[in-house]
């Protein structure tokens, strides 16, 4: 190896890094991962190839830490929240199929009865003398890529459908439990059981004992006003955690995957998902650097030669395939249960998809010795294999009847205002409901008792004559997962004390008229501009239809007289201009007569939606 400092490879390998989603974006005829992509152009510069990328101690370290961080990100993608038990919205009154698709038991059973197959396979391999540890093998084939799974279903939009929910559980849960037992796989293959195994428990504690600190003084308007501008507090302390965790694994001995996993899973809890910008921030620090990096010195590191002079590994890649898709597939047929047969096996479909975890997991594997090099390329080829395969079966039997649930609207109170706010709502056609509740001593303020569905609303305001009532209500819709959540209070000091409150919006009617009356005297044009005679309308429009995906708006259509006013995509709103492509699951906000918007409503939603 070359101890020296390769400026040349890591240009070629920053190069790379830039072309390749630039590349994978014009394919039109297969759908590939940029992952996938990565990977396959590290093969072509890297050994098995032309060979003109050389290791050195600089790009392993960078290796080393995007794998770190790739599962600092994995742990963050990790929304334990989807593994909650989740009502029945689709109407099933069979409480047998309920409770073998509510989430966390349908999530909990694919992977058990996943891992109960794949380790009777590796029992069988390891007595045949084809592979070292039958444990680390059976948990690298119960892997899910949360990375490839999350973006087929938001493209497909599904992911509000109950059928969405239960593969997200499934995906989740695979994630979450493999790389929790792998860390224990591997101290177990290092010396057998011991005490020390046990220390995965210390690193466990340490996240509880951060995360009660932490809730101890989120609340600090000093540490808030940090979080942005040149001091980036929220960066800066997510970044020094990852470290942390990476330090106390390898005092501990546990591995650093695990570790910054954990640390991922941390940052997660204590951030809204939904509100906080953070994860986009963090999104970019990783796959704008580090993790294309540990991606491309995978290829680069990818040894076809050692498969090919393997027979055992190379008879072993079409057994780990089709173990795979069996393994995997097999159990998620459970959802026959509650939806018909297209369904179901396009979900099973999805549940195969590897990449990201198992890449990692199979990089600790082949570390520590518990599988070969032969046996890692295996791995990796099945992982970029299910990748392309999976998702492309996926949206060829995904059916037409699966639809978004339709959501509303609630206004919950019995406030005046809030019969004027019913009214506006009306008179723009918009799904709503009122829950008209007259406040006492015995009302409920639990959106469970008013049955209220998340999935079902698109956004709860909480406008009684009660600010504890109103208070109470958005805690416990937050509590259950609503998206967004706007609670009124009249009390100066009840609104003192939530107004910086994270997960739900407060409003004080008083402040509020303050607001709009100075955006009359600073802005008067603006303010006026949704008020004009002509019935000119804001609104926001999901785009649904596929076959936008990835189109220009100079190349579309639009009727006239409608102004794309902003794209808010993952939570960031862009300014859109003529080159800006739409993209499957966008917030696209329009400016426009009501006729021009509904044509524009048909555009984004596919008929198959209506």
């Amino acid at each position: 190896m070359d101890n020296s400092f390769s400026l040349y490879s890591l240009l070629i390998v920053a190069v790379l890094a830039v072309v390749v989603p630039l590349l994978v974006s014009r394919l039109q005829v297969v759908r590939i991962p940029i992952v996938v992509g990565e990977i396959l152009v590290g093969v072509v510069f890297g050994k098995s190839g032309l060979n003109i990328i050389q290791q050195s101690d600089w790009l392993q370290f960078l290796q080393f830490f995007g794998l770190a961080y790739l599962m600092f990100i994995s742990g963050l993608e990790i929304d334990l929240k989807s593994l909650r038990p989740k009502k029945d919205e689709d109407g099933d009154s069979h409480r047998f199929r309920r409770w073998w698709t509510n989430p966390p038991v349908f999530a909990v059973l694919t992977s058990t009865v996943t891992f109960v197959l794949a380790y009777l396979l590796s029992a069988w391999l390891y007595q045949l003398g084809w592979i070292k540890s039958p444990l680390m093998l059976a948990l690298i084939i119960t892997t899910t890529s949360l990375t490839v799974v999350v973006p087929v279903l938001k493209e497909y939009d599904v992911l509000s459908h109950s059928f969405g929910q239960l593969l997200l559980s499934a995906a989740v849960f695979a994630d979450f439990a493999t790389m929790l037992l792998i860390s224990v796989a591997a101290s177990l293959y290092k010396g057998g059981f011991s005490p020390s195994v046990l220390l995965v428990l210390v690193l466990i504690s340490v996240l509880i004992f951060f995360y009660v600190v932490f809730r101890r003084f989120a609340g600090s308007l000093h540490l808030r006003n940090l979080a942005h501008g040149t001091a980036q507090l929220g960066i800066r302390a997510s970044l020094a955690l990852m470290i942390v965790f990476i330090v106390l694994s390898q005092t501990l001995g546990v591995q650093v995957i695990l570790g910054t996993f954990l640390a991922g899973i941390f940052v997660g809890l204590v951030n809204d998902r939904e509100r906080s910008d953070i994860y986009h921030k963090l999104d970019a620090i990783g796959f704008g650097f580090l993790i294309p990096i540990f991606f491309i010195m995978i290829g680069v590191d990818f040894d076809i030669r050692s498969l090919i002079h393997d027979p055992r590994a190379l008879s072993l890649l079409p057994i780990l395939l089709i173990a795979t898709y069996l393994f995997k597939g097999l159990p998620a047929l459970v959802l026959r249960l509650r939806y018909p047969w297209k369904d179901t096996l396009a979900g099973s479909i999805l549940l195969t998809t590897q990449m990201s975890v198992t890449v990692a997991a199979a990089a600790v594997g082949l570390k520590i010795g518990a599988i070969s090099p032969g046996v890692d390329t295996a791995i990796v080829l099945v992982a970029m294999l299910t990748s392309i395969i999976s998702p492309i079966l996926f949206g060829k039997w995904l059916p037409k009847h699966l639809v978004p649930v339709e959501r509303e609207f609630v206004i919950a109170g019995d406030a005046p205002e809030a019969q004027l706010l019913v009214e506006q709502l009306r008179q723009r056609n918009e799904q709503h409901r009122l829950v008209d509740v007259h406040i006492d001593g015995t009302t409920p303020a639990s959106v469970s008792e008013l049955h209220l569905s998340p999935a079902q609303t698109k956004a709860l305001v909480a406008y009684s004559k009660s600010d504890v009532w109103n208070i109470a209500l958005a805690q416990s819709a937050v509590k259950e997962g609503f998206q967004s959540v706007i609670c009124v209070v009249r009390d100066l000091d009840t609104f003192a004390k939530y107004r910086d409150e994270q997960k739900f919006n407060v409003i004080h009617p008083q402040f509020a008229m303050v607001t709009l009356i100075d955006q009359l005297i600073h802005f008067p044009t603006a303010s006026q501009l949704l008020r004009s005679a002509d019935n000119l309308q804001i609104q926001e429009i999901r785009l649904a239809n596929r076959k936008l995906h990835n189109q220009r708006l100079r190349d579309l259509s639009l009727p006239a007289g409608l102004l794309v006013f902003s794209i808010v995509r993952d939570g960031i709103p862009l300014v859109p201009h003529g080159d800006t492509a739409f993209q499957v699951g966008d917030t696209v906000v329009v400016v426009g007569q009501e006729e021009e918007i509904r044509k524009f409503f048909d555009l984004a939603t596919p008929k198959r939606f209506l």
